[in-house]
């Protein structure tokens, strides 16, 4: 889920509108579904609950069943509240009931539908609850925006203080499916010593977290302390999700940030990660913005050069380890001057 669409739900709960039609969606089945049962209880009248909600799933409920619930006024409350799981697994009739809810849809509902929609489907029902419901996405975050997710995630859903390097450890080690990364956030959350989570409390509560992940050697990379990157790429690579052209392309990235924070230090790093819609890198600012006093325009620009060239190698089959180690030497060589 993005930043944007996460906030943009914070808001929803705490009470901007909670009448009306939500659509939650995308594969993050377990925080999207979990957000549809946090909207719900913040919609109901606690006194009235066993009144005033129903909760269906698509490939259960009856469209008779279910255009009843939807027609019927609240008892002793504002608003009524609706939650359909799953309806992909819906009928083509129990599509159009809800097709036609939306259509006139009444002032004391909350009706909230979740779905994973199916890969490349064209199907007119999941654009017109888009088009007729507030619409959120549940789904993965790149891999480099793992580590940010963790750290609002822990914030705004847990109260604590996930520290960055805890944050990429803990990435590293679990991967990018949400409901375990959440999984392991409520471990530590509750583990937590003042309202903080450190990288020793990772390694200690989290299964197989390595002593050298991505982001962490791409910080010695930044760095230019290109040495230690080269003892330390042989155990960076074994993880079986890495290689070289995935680790390029983190550094490629990594680079033009760094060329941007050269001319224009953390803030204008923060500032245009808004601008391109990647917020949730923007727990990198600090340390890109404090490696940028390491390197001249004109070094980033060389650098570039060597990047796009080494990642053209790992793509016609060279080794990753002998593309890497090559690039990590050219590098030194630039920080020499020679």
């Amino acid at each position: 889920m993005s930043l944007a669409a996460e906030q943009r739900f914070e808001r929803i709960v705490a009470g901007e509108s909670l009448s009306g039609a939500f659509f939650f969606h995308g594969d993050a089945g377990k925080l999207r579904d979990e957000a549809a049962r946090r909207l719900a209880d913040a919609a109901l009248e606690p006194a009235t609950r066993d009144f005033n909600f129903d909760a269906y799933r698509g490939a259960d409920v009856s469209p008779e069943s279910l255009a009843a619930a939807l027609a019927m006024a609240p008892m002793m409350a504002p608003r009524r509240v609706v939650v359909l799981y799953e309806a992909e697994r819906l009928t083509p009739k129990g599509c159009k009931v809800v097709e036609d809810v939306l259509e006139s849809f009444p002032d004391d509902l909350t009706l909230i539908i979740t779905a994973t929609i199916p890969d490349r489907s064209k199907k007119a029902f999941y654009r017109r609850l888009k088009e007729g419901s507030v619409s959120l996405e549940w789904s993965a975050p790149r891999e480099a925006e793992v580590p940010g997710w963790l750290i609002e995630r822990a914030e705004r859903r847990y109260g604590v203080k996930l520290a960055a390097a805890a944050a990429a450890a803990l990435g590293s080690a679990v991967g990018t499916d949400l409901g375990l990364l959440d999984a392991e956030l409520a471990k530590l959350a509750g583990a937590a010593a003042d309202g903080e989570v450190d990288l020793e409390q990772v390694r200690e509560l989290v299964p197989n977290v390595r002593d050298v992940n991505r982001w962490a050697w791409f910080d010695v990379v930044g760095g230019r302390d290109y040495m230690k990157a080269l003892s330390q790429l042989p155990r960076l690579l074994a993880a079986p999700s890495e290689s070289a052209v995935g680790l390029l392309n983190g550094l490629v990235e990594q680079h033009l940030f760094l060329g941007i924070a050269v001319e224009g230090g953390a803030g204008r790093v923060t500032e245009v990660l808004g601008q391109v819609g990647k917020p949730y890198l923007k727990w990198k600012a600090r340390a890109w913005a404090a490696q940028a006093r390491s390197w001249t325009p004109g070094e980033v620009d060389r650098a570039l050069e060597l990047l796009l060239e080494a990642d053209r190698q790992a793509k016609t089959g060279h080794g990753d380890l002998a593309v890497l180690e090559g690039l990590l030497l050219r590098l030194e060589t630039l920080k020499r001057g020679i």
